[in-house]
């Protein structure tokens, strides 16, 4: 192909696909009126895929074959094909899928003719066997609604949430042009793993967009697809890795002034409902103790995770973390205080599932009798006792001095200051 324009880069993504390449490199190759290449991404298979790949590559010229050295994922391996594309538009396959007839045509003619930076199209679901029927229907891809004209890619996505149609999902049902894809370094999510990749910032970037109604891509169910699989709780952390990516591209569009009040609104919408979808997966999985390895790796999506899907209590900064640590591993816990601040110390144990401890103060008279479901101690009541316990002074910043210093001519030495209130 040296020397030949290349019009539509198609990106094939394969892992452990050895039955069903086969079908999706000839749908692709007997494409005609326009010119490609194939650019095969082998994710490091572990059956006779990279093998079918590279006989493929020896009989047709246009396809190229790429194999990762180890498994990456959907996302990273899409990134890895898209990084070697030279074509006017890109386009993604995923290797136990099939084209339509004349799609590549249709994708390329439409994309010129209107100048667009993203196309968008529907698809006809067919069944491996009768058992995967249970999954899916044969119009889930099919758009509800007509939607016609030119517009940025910005009032598509809004039209598209107003009409519950599928908005950001299915990556392989889009095409785009890869001057404005490398402008925006639209990129996936390197590592995202078990969760199809956002449409949502290429949406936003895209000044001149199209939905229409052609079925040019043949979705297949079966069993032990991505689609099909037994969700995991790495699907969960990508879900969540991906959500903060995609509310720091949304911060940036606002902070521009790119967006109008109808776009904020189905964007807001369209954040509720990845959060609720996100909240769904962590009651499924909360039980599940699978090291979250991936998240660790994302400091944002961690936090996120942390204070607002798990809801660790934010009483945890108040600790440096080698007194996090000894309240973690102390005999005796006693929260000195019984107000909003301990109230929080309170949750942070019962986090930690930390049962025994207990709740004093300086004057019973001036407190409630219990507080968080314990009887409320006065400390010269019960101090003799406390020789060996871990004291939270849970109050105030104009009472710490007070009793820290009281605490001291009782002989009581292990105990910590919340450090929010210095």
């Amino acid at each position: 192909m040296d020397g030949q324009m290349i019009e539509i880069s198609v990106v094939v993504t394969v892992y452990n696909l050895e039955k069903y390449i086969g079908e999706c490199l000839d749908s692709i190759l007997g494409q005609e009126g326009v010119t490609f290449e194939v650019i095969c991404v082998d994710d490091a298979s572990s059956d006779m895929s990279y093998d079918i790949l590279m006989q493929y590559a020896a009989r047709d010229v246009r396809v190229k074959v790429i194999r990762n050295d180890k498994n990456l994922g959907l996302s990273s391996s899409r990134n890895v094909g898209f990084r070697e594309a030279k074509g006017e538009y890109l386009y993604n396959i995923d290797g136990d899928d099939m084209l339509a007839d004349d799609a590549l045509k249709r994708m390329y003619q439409c994309s010129v003719e209107n100048d667009l930076d993203l196309l968008s199209f529907s698809a006809t679901a067919f069944f491996d066997c009768d058992e995967a029927r249970k999954y899916g229907n044969k119009d889930d891809y099919v758009r509800k609604e007509e939607y016609s004209g030119i517009k940025n890619g910005r009032e598509l996505f809004a039209e598209l949430m107003e009409h519950r149609d599928r908005a950001v999902c299915n990556f392989v049902l889009y095409c785009f042009r890869r001057a404005y894809f490398l402008e925006h370094g639209l990129f996936g999510v390197e590592g995202l793993r078990y969760v199809d990749d956002s449409m949502f910032a290429i949406y936003m970037a895209a000044e001149r967009a199209m939905c229409i109604s052609d079925r040019l891509y043949l979705r297949r169910y079966r069993e032990g697809s991505i689609v099909t699989s037994p969700m995991k709780k790495r699907y969960l952390e990508s879900m969540v890795v991906l959500f903060v990516s995609e509310m720091m591209i949304w911060y940036e569009m606002e902070k521009k002034g790119e967006v109008n009040n109808r776009i904020c609104r189905q964007v807001e919408r369209y954040f509720k409902m990845r959060l609720k979808a996100i909240k769904d997966f962590y009651e499924m999985f909360k039980e599940d103790s699978t090291e979250m390895q991936y998240l660790r790796a994302h400091p944002v999506g961690q936090f996120f995770y942390n204070s607002f899907i798990e809801r660790t209590p934010l009483a945890e900064i108040y600790f440096d973390p080698e007194e996090l640590e000894k309240m973690k591993t102390a005999t005796e816990i006693v929260v000195y205080g019984a107000g909003m601040i301990a109230r929080e110390v309170v949750d942070l144990l019962k986090y930690y599932q930390i049962a025994n401890y207990s709740i004093v103060v300086t004057d019973k008279k001036k407190n409630p009798v219990t507080f968080c479901g314990r009887e409320v101690h006065e400390i010269q009541e019960v101090y003799k006792n406390l020789e060996d316990a871990y004291i939270i002074i849970a109050v105030s910043l104009q009472y710490q001095g007070e009793i820290k210093r009281f605490l001291s001519s009782l002989g009581l030495k292990h105990f910590c200051v919340i450090k929010k209130y210095r």
